[in-house]
């Protein structure tokens, strides 16, 4: 159970102020569990299952915090509406996406599209695991630095984070890491079309 509650208005706020506040009401956003379980019933309710709704209500974090420092939550609604919304959002775009993969190979499948097919259950689940090998031929620092990014960490959490001496050195080293994995993407063309849908 959570020891601390936060109000919409507290957990803007400590977005908007990031460090250790913002730590603290990411952690508290991944602990409602009613919410998390609503997302995932709504997920397998459509052609999804557990791991699926668990990855949306991961990846609807991700968007709300990142929404959240860019002044784009207009306050509409509350946070846990925004963030159901999202996750809706982000899985009927995925289905959209695996739909048009799968009618491609069989036409048939137009008629069940609320069907789960194997290969609809593997498609995102291979993508992860390739980017996860590619990401694998980086070392372990970089790694870190392009997940923090990813979670939408600013420079100066990310410095903070690793140890850098300053947002610019934190920078400078997040470039470096982009430009190898764009490097280890190319080497490896056979996977990296494996990411393309």
């Amino acid at each position: 159970m959570n020891t601390l509650t936060f109000s919409d208005e507290e957990i803007i706020a400590a977005i908007k102020s990031g460090g250790r506040k913002r730590q603290d009401v990411i952690r508290f956003l991944y602990r409602d569990d009613s919410l998390k379980n609503k997302i995932i019933h709504f997920v397998k309710r459509n052609s999804g299952n557990f791991e699926d709704g668990q990855d949306m209500f991961h990846e609807g974090i991700i968007v709300i915090d990142r929404n959240i420092r860019q002044d784009k939550f207009k306050g509409d609604s509350s946070i846990q509406g925004y963030l159901f919304s999202i996750c809706r959002f982000l899985w009927m775009n995925q289905i959209r996406k695996q739909s048009k993969v799968s009618l491609t190979e069989d036409n048939s499948k137009l008629d069940s599209t609320a069907e789960e097919t194997p290969e609809s259950k593997l498609f995102s689940s291979e993508q992860k695991s390739v980017l996860k090998q590619l990401m694998s031929h980086l070392g372990e620092r970089c790694q870190k630095i392009l997940e923090l990014w990813k979670l939408s960490y600013s420079m100066e959490e990310i410095a903070q984070e690793l140890n850098f001496s300053s947002a610019a050195m934190a920078r400078k080293n997040k470039y470096r890491c982009h430009k190898s994995l764009l490097t280890i993407i190319e080497e490896h063309p056979q996977l990296a079309n494996s990411l393309k849908v």
